[in-house]
């Protein structure tokens, strides 16, 4: 086996913002680093928000993944939002989105939860349909948000 997806350490934050703000350049996200270390060292403190995984090939992290735990009456109980994948270009093409989203598919059910939502960009179909394949479907209601 050539890859593995791990539980991210405190020690992978430095790569995981890294790569977190490579992602976020693609859609010209805003990007606070300071804000980005602060809010993985308190995700990552328990599993009271959820977990922050890293994708490892050959022994190098080539991505990661953030799920978010949350209760919604509507599916049934506890539920998970898959908030972040992200693989690096340089690993894309290996079928590491796909084990990655094995791998939060098998998680979801070991561990009890209802459902698994995600959000993706219109633009990126090549995305939904990786998500397509694996059994999400889009939802008849649409994202809506209020910023404070």
């Amino acid at each position: 086996m050539n890859h593995e997806v791990l539980k991210a350490k405190y020690s992978d934050i430095p790569q995981l913002s890294q790569m977190m703000k490579d992602f976020y350049a693609i859609d010209f996200y805003p990007f606070d680093e300071k804000l980005t270390n602060e809010n993985f060292e308190k995700f990552m403190n328990g599993d009271k928000y959820g977990d922050c995984f890293k994708i490892v090939f050959q022994g190098q992290i080539a991505g990661y993944l953030i799920l978010v735990k949350y209760f919604s009456f509507e599916f049934g109980g506890e539920i998970l939002f898959l908030d972040e994948l992200f693989v690096k270009p340089e690993f894309r093409g290996k079928s590491l989105g796909k084990k990655a989203l094995e791998f939060v598919k098998n998680y979801s059910v070991e561990n009890g939860f209802k459902a698994v939502l995600l959000e993706i960009e219109n633009h990126n179909g090549k995305a939904k349909k990786l998500y397509e394949h694996y059994g999400f479907q889009n939802h008849k209601r649409s994202l809506m948000i209020l910023k404070n």
